[in-house]
């Protein structure tokens, strides 16, 4: 599902694009990621196959890898012409999209990336294109998932209070006495100024403006929901959940409801949660 923000508040926003992305018992969804230009959707399944889909989620490119350890945690594509996937471990696949050929592996060494050739290239023009893309090491950045962060600050759990330092002198900016100790997934904004947290037993998530010392419950007036996941808009001015059965919108800098996607059934996976990824297009 893909839709439009619409910045009115408990408005339902515009649904833009659907399709049934399933293929089978275990086409769970592993990641969902927008190309560095918006255009493209990057969706990576539980069922072994990378696709590339277009804006309305049609799908460009199919890549059966065989095996959901090559679809990695994460997928880059490469100047059309070549999908790499990776993993936390520093491990990484290549396919060329027009054969769907695999023809290289690579993984992480002192000096780079070691390559271990797969297969050899049909013809000589393909070859070329190959060893041109592979020689870009812009291109062959880590993982896209990782926000272009703007600061340099680190978030720490202490006993029942959350920190935040500068990196770089290990000086104290904000710390805020929660009265239990925090759950282990406490996310900061690529801003440096938010930070979502959750506390145990607890339904609801937080989040904390770091510069007016303000803590916002989000979800406190609603009903019973189960809390699976958070997205951080690339900018930070927005952090979007994923419940039980809907997603929800949230504007970082007052704490209000921005917006409501709800599904009006739970997503496949049940209580595990194993569907309704989160991903925001570039520009947010």
């Amino acid at each position: 599902m893909l839709y439009r923000v619409v910045p009115r508040p408990l408005m339902p926003s515009a649904v833009i694009g659907e399709a049934d992305i399933s293929d089978g018992p275990e086409s769970y969804t592993c990641y969902l990621l927008f190309t560095p230009d918006g255009t493209r959707i990057l969706h990576g399944s539980g069922n072994g196959t990378i696709w590339v889909r277009d804006l309305s989620l049609r799908e460009l490119v199919k890549i059966p890898t065989g095996d959901i350890s090559q679809v990695g945690d994460w997928t880059r594509l490469l100047n059309d012409h070549i999908i790499m996937s990776g993993t936390s471990k520093g491990f990484y696949n290549f396919w060329d999209i027009i054969s769907g050929t695999p023809f290289c592996t690579a993984s992480q060494g002192s000096e780079g990336l070691d390559f271990t050739r797969l297969a050899s290239a049909p013809n000589d023009l393909t070859a070329r294109r190959w060893e041109m893309i592979l020689r870009d090491a812009n291109q062959l950045q880590g993982d896209p998932r990782v926000h272009n962060e703007t600061h340099n600050r680190m978030v720490r759990i202490s006993e029942e209070s959350i920190t935040v330092d500068e990196k770089s002198s290990n000086t104290r900016v904000a710390s805020l006495n929660v009265g239990r100790k925090p759950q282990e997934d406490i996310m900061l904004s690529p801003n440096g100024k938010f930070v979502s947290f959750r506390l145990p037993r607890s339904i609801g998530s937080y989040l904390w403006n770091i510069d007016t010392q303000t803590v916002y419950r989000l979800h406190g007036s609603l009903h019973y929901v189960v809390f699976f996941g958070r997205e951080w808009s690339p900018d930070g001015h927005y952090i979007a959940i994923r419940r039980y059965s809907d997603f929800t919108l949230w504007d970082t800098h007052t704490g209000a409801l921005v917006s409501i996607l709800d599904f009006g059934r739970m997503f496949r996976g049940g209580i595990l949660g194993a569907d309704g990824r989160l991903c925001f297009s570039p520009d947010g």
